[in-house]
This record gives C-alpha cells, sequence and structure tokens, in this order.
C-alpha cells in the first residue's frame, strides 16, 4: 500500500463526496488511460486507410483505497454499506487535485462510477477493508495555470 498524492471529490459543486483524500492507502499509483474514438476508412486503390479521429476522449481508471474500522465486523459492514451508496452514482463532474498545487486542479466534465467492488481486506492485523471504484470520465480541462 501507498499513500495517495491525490484528491478526487466526486460532483464538487453540488453535494461533494472526496472518494480518495490525501494520504489515503491505495494499492497502486493512479493511471489516466485516455482513449479517443478512432474510425479506420478503406479507400479503393489508396496506398494507405483514412483515419478519421474523432473529438471523443473517455478515460477509464481505477482507484482502490483501504479504509480502517474498529473492528471486524465493522469492516464487513462497511463493505456492504458502500455498496448501498454507490447504487445511486450518476454522472457528475469529478474534479482532481495534485498533493502540494494550491492553484490549480482538474476537472472531468462527466464521469460516473461504472463499477463498485469492496471486500475485507485479510492480509493485515488491522480491521481494514478495501473499497476499489471504475470510473469512466469525458470532458477532462484544467483550472489554473
Amino acid at each position: 500500500m501507498i499513500s495517495s498524492c491525490y484528491k478526487l471529490t466526486y460532483d464538487p459543486a453540488g453535494t461533494p463526496v472526496v472518494l480518495l483524500n490525501y494520504g489515503d492507502k491505495i494499492e497502486a499509483e493512479l493511471e489516466f488511460p485516455l482513449e479517443k474514438s478512432v474510425e479506420v476508412v478503406q479507400l479503393v486503390d489508396a496506398p494507405a486507410p483514412f483515419i478519421r479521429v474523432a473529438k471523443n476522449a473517455v478515460a477509464n481508471f481505477s482507484v482502490a483505497r483501504a479504509l480502517d474500522a474498529a473492528s471486524d465486523k465493522e469492516a464487513r459492514a462497511a463493505v456492504l454499506a458502500a455498496l448501498v451508496l454507490s447504487q445511486s452514482a450518476t454522472k457528475k463532474p469529478l474534479k482532481i487535485e495534485v498533493l502540494g498545487y494550491t492553484d490549480r486542479y482538474w476537472t472531468f466534465a462527466n464521469a460516473t462510477i461504472k463499477s463498485h467492488r469492496v471486500r475485507r481486506y485479510l492480509e493485515t492485523p488491522k480491521c481494514r477493508w478495501v473499497q476499489a471504484l471504475d470510473f469512466v470520465a469525458t470532458g477532462l480541462t484544467q483550472t489554473g495555470p
């Protein structure tokens, strides 16, 4: 486990929910793979096909954070409570802040949690559970310099 250098806030202008905070224990560094819509058009008698790149870009990324509970039963109850809350996730903006930067942040205009995996983490003497969120997000912009 490593400490997070990111803060992810779901619906920052509405009812903000911090899904990941600075210092939270995470299983791996966040990766942000971005895919663009691309169409390959086969042209008759042309030396190469034509590639049409759309303006759409979608990021699919995941984060798995570890949370501690006071007891084993509370960790297991937290797993189930997280599932109940995640069912209501809809399309909202997602704000990303990087530790150390106070003059800028990044926002996906549209993001949703497409899957949510939770489990009791048994490889530690603590009463720990893991919440893994898979995001689909579009419309990334930067605010600040």
